[in-house]
């Protein structure tokens, strides 16, 4: 448990070294508003929840107290808007192998050829990795992958 100190101007909180806060209702309430503007977006109203309580909070510690209208269209947009900056995946259909996977477990020719590739298939699975293989005109290429990173197999 940590102690609250305060002083006459704001509201100061040792956890957050400082920062001044919005109150606990204010974030909820806020993030809630977020939410219901994204969840058309993002599919899932939880998920929207997530994305909106990160970006008041991240809001919060760099010293906003209030919400502006402005702000609030801002945060919405940012969330909506924002391009995806993950990971590259090699899709065929609904299965996706990340290519720096790809990269790393294939040798330049077996690479190429892998993305040309008209089926991928799962030749044996353990508890953590599955061995993929990928089905081209020359041939079978196979490769190990965990299955925390492969989509859709």
């Amino acid at each position: 448990m940590y102690s609250k100190e305060y002083n006459n101007e704001c509201k100061e909180d040792i956890k957050t070294k400082g920062a001044i806060e919005m109150s606990k209702k204010t974030l909820m309430k806020q993030a809630h508003k977020i939410a219901k503007k994204i969840v058309k977006e993002v599919g899932n109203y939880m998920v929207a929840l997530k994305l909106a309580l990160k970006k008041i909070w991240a809001m919060a510690k760099a010293g906003r107290k209030r919400m502006s209208d402005s702000a609030f269209n801002g945060a919405v947009y940012e969330l909506t808007h924002k391009q995806y900056n993950g990971p590259e995946f090699f899709w065929l259909g609904r299965q996706g192998v990340p290519v720096w996977l790809m990269e790393k477990n294939l040798d330049p020719t077996e690479l190429w050829g892998a993305q040309l590739a008209y089926n991928i298939s799962v030749e044996r699975e353990t508890e953590k990795a599955l061995l993929l293989c990928f089905e081209t005109d020359f041939g079978n290429i196979t490769m190990w992958a965990p299955k925390s990173v492969v989509k859709g197999f």
